[in-house]
């Protein structure tokens, strides 16, 4: 049951469509679904974020396109940005910032080949974000050496301010050496840590704990390179039930 959940979780996050709907997507179609609008300075043009509605699945999610006021009955797929940007606003009347977030790409060890384009004969400014900003205080919330001496075990976040508490980094390092700014093992994101506390087994092995909402998730956060050390995960309700956040706590 909990991997069926997971599943449609991914078609939400990810806004699949049913294999048989038409790939054109236009404003009087019924099942088109509007987010939200930005009008550009001088309102000549518009992002328009819109969605298909897909009845018992929810909203799925289309994309975000750059119009001219007179687009708004074209086939919305031309105009429409690639899904990895967000955080888009206008400079000018000719000229948007598109980021994306690198935190996927550094956990699949893949390296993203996103570049300045233009839509709509609009330019599109792309950079990255990490949701470290650059007054980030990193905070240490466990510290653990391997029953052999060699590693330490290390979770982490950045605070960005007072406000925001960032997701959880996870790395394995040699004892004594340096903390890496992304964690190397494990890195969650914005909706939860996923494992909330961890310790050394004594074989050397991790032992992460987590609970029934998010003990099958934690394999889609490990970092695809990371140490060859073996790990499991206990779900454990008693303790963690109502968590989603690292318990800053010992070791059990």
């Amino acid at each position: 049951m909990k991997k069926l959940v997971a599943f449609f979780i991914l078609i939400l996050l990810y806004g699949c469509f049913s294999y048989d709907r038409k790939w054109e997507v236009f404003k009087t179609d019924k099942d088109f679904v509007e987010f939200w609008r930005l009008p550009s300075p001088d309102s000549s043009m518009v992002l328009l974020n819109y969605g298909i509605d897909q009845g018992a699945f929810g909203y799925g999610h289309a994309g975000t396109a750059i119009l001219r006021l007179n687009d708004t009955l074209n086939n919305l797929r031309l105009f429409t940005l690639s899904n990895s940007y967000d955080r888009l606003t206008w400079l000018d009347n000719k000229t948007i910032s598109a980021k994306f977030d690198t935190i996927p790409y550094v956990r699949s060890g893949e390296h993203p080949n996103f570049k300045d384009t233009a839509v709509n004969g609009v330019k599109v400014k792309v950079s990255s974000y990490d949701y470290i900003e650059p007054n980030s205080e990193r905070e240490i919330e466990h510290r653990d050496t391997s029953p052999d001496g060699k590693y330490e075990l290390v979770a982490y976040r950045y605070i960005n301010d007072v406000h925001n508490l960032n997701f959880i980094h996870v790395s394995v390092i040699p004892t004594g050496g340096r903390i890496p700014k992304y964690g190397n093992y494990l890195i969650a994101d914005v909706h939860s840590d996923y494992v909330l506390n961890g310790k050394w087994d004594n074989d050397n092995t991790l032992i992460f704990y987590s609970n029934n909402l998010y003990s099958d998730m934690v394999q889609y956060y490990l970092v695809h390179n990371r140490p060859d050390i073996k790990y499991k995960v206990v779900n454990d309700d008693k303790n963690y039930s109502s968590k989603y956040l690292w318990i800053k706590q010992s070791s059990k």
